[in-house]
């Protein structure tokens, strides 16, 4: 048909059919990208063995359709793969994780006063507590490369380079060892500096003790909940440094979201507080895997 699979970023098929005008046209923005954000720049090819003392890192496309056959959103982002059973450097990166306590914490900080802490449950309040969702585009793009560890990437086909020269890089991209240590490093240094404090036993969660806001941070979601006002600052904050997208805030107010998806889990903001429930498409997906569909359901959990 001329068309192809889309892949995971382990090669895996999903079985969907992709059409291949859309993706060199979502491959040529991912390269846009590239080029806006200054995330490398062309070298000879003998720069990666004088340096690194190896070829350049290979590449390769990773394709998806988000949306769906009536209604196709395309992201392709290009990553290098860079293995550890293949670095002889000895370095070894780690970059935390939130556990769900995190992202439990700020929903309860959105409904529960607590000492100096004061949430504010009235709609018509200019300081009426909300809960934030920012979503950073291509986190990894902000991070800067420390130049005494260079890495270099192969260029893609789709370059008129590739095969000539390589690429170095100067900010992380995606599948570098690095990457999400040098994102951590680079969002936890912006909310300090912002006057947010780091948490002690989660580094990903943060707190800010003048503007009351709590901020966890996992990948490139940040979830945040605190008065309407400081919400506002914060979001044009983050805003000034990266690109970004908002969702609504839910809060109380008649024209604040009242549901809204963190992490493919649906939170909904009701007058009795806030529900919380897992991702339901992962009820489909074991129910296809296991070959479950069209079952009898049971009263009682099979043993």
């Amino acid at each position: 048909s001329g068309h192809e699979q889309s892949r995971g970023p382990q090669g895996c098929h999903h079985g969907q059919v992709l059409d291949p005008r859309l993706v060199a046209e979502a491959r040529r923005e991912e390269l846009g990208y590239f080029v806006e954000k200054q995330v490398w720049f062309k070298r000879p090819r003998a720069d990666a063995y004088k340096r690194q003392g190896k070829p350049p890192v290979t590449v390769k496309w990773v394709d998806v359709n988000k949306g769906d056959d009536i209604n196709p959103r395309y992201p392709s982002r290009l990553v290098a793969r860079q293995m550890k059973c293949m670095d002889s450097s000895g370095e070894s990166f780690f970059a935390p994780t939130p556990p769900l306590e995190s992202l439990r914490m700020v929903l309860s900080m959105a409904t529960s006063s607590i000492g100096a802490w004061k949430v504010d449950q009235d709609p018509t309040s200019e300081r009426r507590t909300q809960i934030s969702l920012i979503d950073i585009s291509r986190a990894y793009f902000n991070a800067k490369v420390d130049d005494d560890a260079p890495t270099f990437v192969q260029l893609p086909p789709e370059d008129a380079d590739h095969g000539v020269l390589c690429a170095k890089l100067l900010r992380h991209m995606y599948g570098t060892r690095a990457a999400a240590d040098g994102w951590q490093e680079e969002y936890s240094t912006m909310l300090v500096r912002h006057g947010f404090r780091q948490g002690k036993s989660c580094p990903n969660f943060f707190h800010h003790p003048t503007r009351h806001l709590v901020v966890s941070v996992h990948g490139d979601d940040f979830t945040s909940s605190g008065p309407s006002d400081a919400m506002d600052w914060f979001e044009e904050s983050v805003a000034q440094r990266y690109a970004i997208s908002i969702d609504p805030r839910m809060g109380p107010g008649p024209s604040d979201a009242k549901e809204g998806r963190v992490l493919n889990r649906v939170v909904r903001w009701c007058s009795t507080g806030i529900e919380y429930k897992a991702d339901p498409h992962q009820v489909e997906r074991l129910v296809a895997e296991c070959g479950l569909e069209g079952a009898n359901p049971l009263s009682t959990p099979w043993r």
